[in-house]
């Protein structure tokens, strides 16, 4: 169990997206029983030794999450810690819907989001390009780049 134990926790500690049963035994080439067998000794060992992080079920899959109370306390380390909540929301929205134009940004956002936009392409997170009246809206490779992303379909997965 040891070898499949830390096989399991080095893929969810790399992992950017909560990991399925069948893509660890997959991934990691051992039998989905022992995998399902190593996450719940790894959620076990985890609460009983007080870590700051938990096995949490999200999505259909498995995936470490901080406990919200060393969440909050360092979030100013993790990327985007140093974006401001709502340009963090328009980032999300135009990274999950992008292309996507700036009047359709707006429409969900809101008027402050002209501001955000503006902060987003100052930051290279975000380009514009001109079309009609409006402009278009998509994530750069600084934005995937930054966030460990290899494309935009990998934030939307």
């Amino acid at each position: 169990m040891g070898n499949v134990k830390a096989a399991v926790e080095a893929a969810l500690f790399v992992a950017t997206k909560p990991l399925s049963l069948e893509e660890l035994s997959r991934v990691l080439r051992f039998p989905a029983e022992e995998i399902y067998a190593a996450l719940e000794e790894i959620a076990a060992e985890l609460e009983r030794e007080g870590k700051p992080y938990r096995l949490a079920r999200k999505s259909g899959g498995y995936l470490l999450e901080l406990l919200e109370e060393y969440a909050d306390l360092v979030r100013p380390l993790a990327p985007g810690g140093d974006i401001p909540e709502p340009v963090l929301r328009t980032l999300a929205l135009i990274a999950y819907r992008g292309p996507i134009t700036q009047a359709e940004v707006v429409k969900i956002r809101g008027q402050r989001a002209y501001a955000h936009i503006r902060e987003l392409i100052d930051r290279g997170f975000v380009r514009a390009e001109r079309k009609g009246p409006t402009k278009v809206l998509e994530v750069t490779e600084e934005f995937l780049e930054y966030f460990g992303l290899e494309s935009p379909e990998d934030f939307r997965a």
